[in-house]
C-alpha cells in the first residue's frame, strides 16, 4: 500500500495523512457518543435518536454548501474550514450538560464537518484519472479506517481510566493537527475557472441526471440500514448483550482493522466485476451479517456479525466512491460530490431516527431490530439489476475497462481514454 501512495500526487498523500488524524478524533468519540447520552447525559432513547437525526440533517445542507464552495472557491479553503470549526465544536460536547445543548453543539459540528468531504472528494477526482479511482478511494479508506482502529483503542483506555468527557479535549486537539497540515502542505487543485455560474439552482438539475441520481438513491437506502451500526448497535450490545463500554470501542476497532488489512486486495478484485454486481454483492453480504446479530449472544459471535457486515461494507465501498466520480462532470465535480452526500446523510439521518424508535416500541425484544433492516437491506438489493439496465453495458463494465461516456450537456469524464 505505502509504495502505491507514493505514487499518487502530493494532494492525495496530505489528504491521506489527515484524514488518518481527523478519523483518529472520530473513532475517540463516535463509537461512544450515544453512550455519553444515555449514561452521562441520562438521555432517554427517543431523544437520543433525535439528536443523531439531527447531527445527520444538519450535514445534509453542508454537503450542498460544501460541494459548491469546492467549485466556487476552490477545494483547499473548505477543507481548513471545516477542519478549524470543527476542532471547535468537537471541545464543545465536554460542555454539554443536557438533552438541549448536546443537540446544538451535535447541529453545529455535523454542519462545518460535513463539509469536509465533498471538497476532498473533488480534490480527489481532479488530481486522480478514473481508471485509478478505485485504488485511490480504498487507500484513503485505509488512511480513515488506520484513524478508526487507533481512535476506538486509545478512547477505550481514556475512557477506562478518566471517564468519557476527556474523549473530546482529546478529539480537539486532534482536529487541530489535521488544520496545521493541510494549512501547510495541501495545494489548490480546482480546475481553471470554466466561467460556469455555481448556483442552487444548478443542484437540483442534479437530480435530472436520472442515472446518478437512482445510484444516490440506491447508496442512500444502503446507509439507511447501515446507520444502526453507530446508533443503535451501542446500546443493543451493552444493554442487552452485557458488554462493557470500552469493549464495544474495541470491536469498531476490529472493524476499522479489517479494513486496513483486505481494501485494497478486494478492491483489486472487485474492479475486474462489473459495477453493480460489486455494490449488490456488498449490500447483500452487511445485510446477512446485520441478520446475523439476532443470533449474537456475547462478545465473541457480535465479533463475527461485526466482521461480516464490515466485509460488506469494504466490497461496496471497494467501487462507490470512483463510480460517483466517474459520474461527475470537472466543472460541477464538488456539486456531484456534494449532492451525492446529501442523499446518503438523508438515509443516515432517517436511519438513526426509525432504528431507536424501533428499539424503544421493542421492550424484551429488541434483537428482532436486525431482523427489520437485515430484510430492508436484501429487498433494496432488488434495485441494482434495474439501474444495471438504465446505465447501460459500457457503463456498467469493470473499472479498468470503462469507456468515456458523453452526458448530455456535460464535458466528456476526464482521465477516460480520449
Amino acid at each position: 500500500m505505502f509504495k502505491e501512495l507514493l505514487a499518487f500526487p502530493r494532494a492525495f498523500k496530505v489528504l491521506f495523512a489527515s484524514a488518518l488524524i481527523e478519523n483518529v478524533a472520530f473513532g475517540l468519540v463516535i463509537p461512544f457518543l450515544t453512550l455519553y447520552m444515555k449514561n452521562d447525559l441520562q438521555i432517554g432513547e427517543v431523544l437520543i435518536g433525535i439528536v443523531l437525526m439531527g447531527y445527520t440533517v444538519s450535514g445534509i445542507p453542508a454537503m450542498i454548501v460544501g460541494g459548491m464552495l469546492a467549485d466556487k472557491i476552490g477545494r483547499r479553503i473548505v477543507l481548513l474550514m471545516s477542519l478549524g470549526l470543527m476542532s471547535i465544536t468537537m471541545m464543545a460536547y465536554f460542555f454539554v450538560t443536557d438533552f438541549y445543548t448536546i443537540l446544538a453543539v451535535a447541529l453545529a459540528d455535523s454542519f462545518v464537518g460535513t463539509m469536509y468531504m465533498p471538497a476532498a472528494n473533488a480534490m480527489i477526482a481532479d488530481v486522480i484519472p478514473s481508471p485509478d479511482r478505485p485504488k485511490a478511494y480504498s487507500t484513503l479508506r485505509i488512511g480513515w479506517n488506520v484513524g478508526i482502529v487507533l481512535g476506538p483503542v486509545i478512547g477505550a483506555v481514556l475512557v477506562a481510566g478518566l471517564g468519557i468527557k476527556v474523549l473530546f479535549l482529546f478529539g480537539a486537539s486532534i482536529l487541530v493537527i489535521a488544520f496545521v497540515m493541510n494549512l501547510i502542505f495541501i495545494p489548490e487543485t480546482k480546475p481553471k475557472d470554466t466561467g460556469e455560474e455555481i448556483t442552487f439552482r444548478k443542484v437540483v438539475a442534479v437530480a435530472s441526471d436520472r442515472p446518478f441520481f437512482a445510484l444516490c438513491a440506491l447508496t442512500m437506502v444502503f446507509w439507511f440500514f447501515f446507520s444502526q451500526w453507530i446508533s443503535v448497535l451501542p446500546i443493543y450490545a451493552t444493554s442487552d448483550l452485557g458488554l462493557e463500554e470500552y469493549a464495544f470501542g474495541l470491536l469498531f476497532a476490529v472493524s476499522g482493522l479489517l479494513v486496513v488489512a483486505v481494501q485494497i486486495p478486494v478492491t483489486a478484485r472487485a474492479e475486474r466485476f462489473r459495477r453493480a454486481s460489486v455494490l449488490l454483492v456488498g449490500q447483500v453480504v452487511a445485510s446477512v451479517g446485520f441478520g446475523l446479530i439476532f443470533f449474537a449472544s456475547e462478545f465473541w459471535t457480535l465479533m463475527a456479525c461485526i466482521l461480516v457486515i464490515t466485509m460488506g461494507e469494504i466490497i461496496y465501498m471497494s467501487i462507490i466512491g470512483a463510480i460517483i466520480a466517474d459520474f461527475s462532470p470537472e466543472s460541477r465535480r464538488g456539486i456531484y460530490m456534494g449532492f451525492s452526500g446529501f442523499l446518503q446523510m438523508l438515509g443516515n439521518g432517517v436511519g438513526f431516527l426509525f432504528g431507536m424508535w424501533l428499539l424503544s416500541v421493542l421492550p424484551g425484544q429488541e434483537r428482532y431490530v436486525w431482523l427489520v433492516f437485515s430484510g430492508i437491506g436484501l429487498v433494496t438489493c432488488l434495485g441494482y439489476p434495474p439501474w444495471a439496465k438504465m446505465i447501460g453495458h459500457e457503463r456498467n463494465k469493470p473499472t479498468k475497462h470503462v469507456e468515456p461516456v458523453m452526458l448530455p450537456g456535460d464535458e466528456l469524464i476526464p482521465g477516460k481514454a480520449k
